[in-house]
């Protein structure tokens, strides 16, 4: 799997119910289901050398986002998984309820 930027996983979160919060170099990426703040959250680094995510931060936020293998991660972030789906799988593991 290739590195994924930054810019485009940061974009992708907040088009999908995430909402950011910042705290001196790091970003938080909060998901959000009925206006309210879920279980599901990420860490973003502000470090130059974060500008790409590789596999193994993917894996972190695999673990993070409650996904079960890489390609969710990648399918989250660079679609075709779309706010739905997400929200499926979340309802499906019990970390939201509806």
């Amino acid at each position: 799997m290739k590195a994924i930027p930054r810019r485009v996983i940061e974009a992708s979160l907040q088009d999908k119910g995430f909402q950011k919060y910042e705290k001196r170099d790091h970003r938080f990426y909060y998901f959000f289901y009925k206006g309210k703040k879920t279980i599901a959250r990420t860490k973003i680094s502000t470090g130059s050398q974060y500008k790409d995510y590789n596999i193994d931060l993917l894996n972190m936020m695999k673990r993070d986002l409650y996904l079960n293998r890489l390609k969710e991660v990648k399918d989250l972030l660079i679609c075709p998984m779309d706010e739905g789906q997400y929200i499926k799988i979340l309802l499906n593991k019990g970390k939201i309820s509806s």
